[in-house]
């Protein structure tokens, strides 16, 4: 079996700074989360319905891990707390489709709008070219903390 080779002191602190940056954002997840009177879970499931807009309960159990209980749970109480509503697919009424509350959505993008001022001022001094180097950074980071979590490695 090869020998790895080591990770050298730039990369390690690097991921170093991507873990520390990953604790602070579930930090600040858990605040909005409880500002809006929600757990974690929840709220983070209401974001995977604003990346991935309208959609059944089967994709949100994909995407968040969750199991088909949890998941109906999970639906029953934010459609409780008026932050989702369910229909019928128009497709296929076995399925149904959980959607965002406009309103409720208006919200979270608000709350969400005072970090993005944040980031804003943070970032407006790099250029074109470094953002775009960097959402490309993230994506490919992203990829490959995915894939760790689906292989087990999580």
């Amino acid at each position: 079996m090869p020998k790895e080779k080591p990770i050298n002191k730039e990369v390690f602190d690097l991921m170093w700074e991507i873990r520390k940056f990953t604790r602070s954002s579930l930090m600040l997840q858990h605040a909005i989360a409880g500002e809006s009177g929600l757990n974690a879970t929840d709220a983070e499931c209401l974001d995977y319905l604003m990346e991935m807009g309208p959609s059944t309960a089967g994709a949100l159990m994909k995407a968040s891990g969750l199991t088909t209980g949890a998941i109906t749970s999970l639906i029953d109480r934010l459609e409780r707390r008026g932050f989702v509503k369910r229909s019928a697919d128009a497709n296929d009424r076995r399925k149904v489709i959980v959607s965002l509350i406009p309103e409720r959505k208006a919200a979270i993008t608000a709350r969400y709008g005072r970090l993005a001022a944040a980031v804003q001022g943070q970032l407006s001094s790099y250029s074109k070219h470094q953002l775009v180097f960097l959402i490309a950074h993230m994506r490919a980071l992203t990829a490959i903390f995915d894939g760790q979590h689906a292989n087990g490695n999580g």
